[in-house]
């Protein structure tokens, strides 16, 4: 399935009358992605707490390496590869330096795989467990929401990262599959590359054929859901998605403030300068497609519902 642009909806210009919202069919989103870092969870004290879970196992094995040692580590070596235009995983950028804070610290260079990936294996555990732990108050209550008002809907998560909602047990049952960056048939088309938008929408599309249903292009009704403007909104929305932008008020400690390329940065991130200056100009230029904004979770069901129904317009 290929990536094609649609317009995006505005809901502040989209009316129906009441004779029109009497008599048209609620259509039902079919397909409702979700990024996960920032939206459903706060990414700063997630990857600080799998980081501090590292460090601790690190110190156990009689590595005294402290959290500032570990992340100007992975800084360095992004830094190196960026000068020669090398993409990295972020799975392959945390085991290299681990080994090499292991091998700065025990003064040797025989650090087995073993002793790296078991190393990197508990960090991302502990991702998992804290991304859980910090979920948004109403994140459950959404996804419960959504999911009773589409009940036939398939929901997957797409991002760039290492979180997955089938490894999260209070949320699990919510999504059908992840698409994640870091795999095989995607990386290095990271968000906001149509790449790995291409892939979830090739999963959604088999696993329709999987349960027997066939979805006309004219049929389909994806909504994708994101913090991000450039990864999230310009990214899904040029591939036909509807975009919504979560854009959360302060109480939910979003992160993505904090990436402007004038900002202090967040002590987890390793994004260069040359990204964060490219990143700015991508994110105004992403906010054309925005479908619908909410500053709270619990307003993204309304939010869908009102694209879902918007389609009956755009039908007539």
């Amino acid at each position: 399935m290929l990536c094609n642009h649609t317009q995006a909806f505005t809901p502040n210009n989209w009316r129906l009358s009441k004779l029109q919202r009497a008599t048209s069919p609620r259509l039902k989103a079919n397909f409702i992605t979700f990024d996960l870092d920032d939206t459903i969870f706060p990414v700063g004290p997630v990857v600080n707490d799998a980081n501090v879970a590292l460090i601790h196992h690190l110190n156990t094995l009689g590595c005294a390496s402290s959290q500032d040692d570990f992340l100007t580590t992975t800084k360095l070596i992004r830094t190196e590869l960026a000068k020669e235009d090398k993409a990295i995983t972020y799975t392959e950028l945390r085991k290299r330096a681990i080994r090499i804070e292991m091998e700065k610290h025990l003064e040797t260079n025989l650090i087995s795989d073993n002793e790296v990936f078991g190393a990197y294996d508990l960090w991302e555990d502990h991702r998992h467990m804290a991304a859980e732990r910090y979920l948004y108050s109403d994140t459950i209550s959404m996804l419960r929401e959504i999911k009773e008002n589409h009940p036939d809907v398939i929901i997957a998560a797409i991002t760039n990262g290492k979180g997955n909602p089938l490894k999260m047990n209070s949320i699990r049952e919510y999504f059908d599959f992840c698409v994640s960056g870091e795999d095989d048939d995607v990386f290095p088309l990271r968000k906001p590359h149509e790449g790995i938008y291409t892939v979830a929408l090739e999963r959604f599309k088999e696993l329709c054929e999987k349960r027997g249903k066939s979805i006309a292009i004219d049929e389909q009704c994806w909504i994708h859901v994101g913090d991000d403007l450039a990864n999230d909104v310009g990214g899904s929305a040029k591939c036909g998605a509807y975009a919504v932008w979560v854009d959360l008020e302060d109480d939910y400690n979003q992160t993505a403030s904090k990436r402007d390329a004038n900002a202090k940065q967040p002590a987890w991130s390793t994004a260069t300068k040359e990204e964060l200056e490219k990143r700015k100009l991508m994110n105004e230029q992403a906010q054309k497609y925005i479908s619908a904004t909410v500053s709270r979770l619990d307003k993204l069901p309304s939010a869908v519902q009102m694209i879902s129904n918007s389609m009956v317009q755009q039908s007539r």
